[in-house]
C-alpha cells in the first residue's frame, strides 16, 4: 500500500474533516451563494459582499466591496499541502483497520504537522519545544492529558505531545504500537 492511499488525501478532504477546527483562508466559490457581510477571497484581494443572495463575482463592485486582510491569517492550501508533504514521511499504512481508519489516521498527523508549522512561522527563530501540557486550568476550566510514561519518555512519542492533533494522533495509534507479552508455563527439553 505505501503512501498510495495517503496520496490521494485531497487538501478538501482536510477542510471537511476538521471544518470546525482551523480558520481557512475563505476562497470564493463559484456558483455559491454568500450574503452581506461575507468574506471571500479572490485574486489576491478580499471582498465583503454587499448584498444577499450574492453569486457575482467578486470584482463586481454592485455587489462586493473590496476589504483589507492578510491571507496569512488564515490556513491556506498550501499550508494544508505542506503539513501533509511532512506527514507523507512519518504516516504507517499498518496503523487502521481499513482504509477509511487510515485516512482518518493519517489526517490527525496532517494537521499535528499543521499546528507545527504555525507555531513555528509565529514563533520564528525563537521557536522551540517547551514539552507537553500536564494539567492546565482557567477559572472553571481544567484540562489534563495522561498518557503512558513510556510515551512521554520516547524521544519519538513524546514529539506528538505537543498539541492537540499529536495526541489524539497518538491516541489513534497506541493499539498498533502496545505490544502485548504473554508468559506461558513450560519446561526445557535440556539435561
Amino acid at each position: 500500500m505505501e503512501n498510495t492511499l495517503y496520496n490521494t488525501v485531497t487538501v478538501q478532504q482536510f477542510k471537511e474533516y476538521f471544518f470546525r477546527d482551523f480558520s481557512f483562508l475563505p476562497l470564493w466559490v463559484e456558483n455559491k451563494v454568500y450574503f452581506i457581510g461575507d468574506l471571500v477571497f479572490y485574486n489576491n484581494n478580499f471582498y465583503t459582499s454587499k448584498i444577499e443572495n450574492n453569486t457575482a463575482l467578486p470584482t463586481d463592485t454592485e455587489s462586493w466591496e473590496v476589504t483589507p486582510g492578510d491571507q496569512y491569517d488564515y490556513v491556506t492550501d498550501a499550508d494544508i499541502e505542506r503539513a501533509m508533504s511532512q506527514a507523507l514521511l512519518g504516516i504507517n499504512s499498518r496503523f487502521g483497520t481499513d482504509n477509511a481508519s487510515r485516512i482518518m489516521i493519517y489526517l490527525h498527523l496532517v494537521a499535528y504537522y499543521l499546528v507545527m508549522d504555525w507555531k513555528n512561522a509565529q514563533a520564528g527563530t525563537s521557536s522551540s519545544y517547551s514539552g507537553f501540557v500536564a494539567s492546565k486550568s482557567v477559572g472553571d476550566v481544567s484540562e489534563s492529558y495522561n498518557f503512558p510514561q513510556w510515551v512521554a519518555n520516547n524521544p519519538v512519542y513524546s514529539m506528538y505531545l505537543s498539541n492537540g492533533y499529536g495526541m489524539k494522533y497518538l491516541s489513534l495509534i497506541l493499539p498498533y504500537i502496545a505490544c502485548p507479552i504473554l508468559f506461558s508455563a513450560g519446561r526445557s527439553t535440556c539435561g
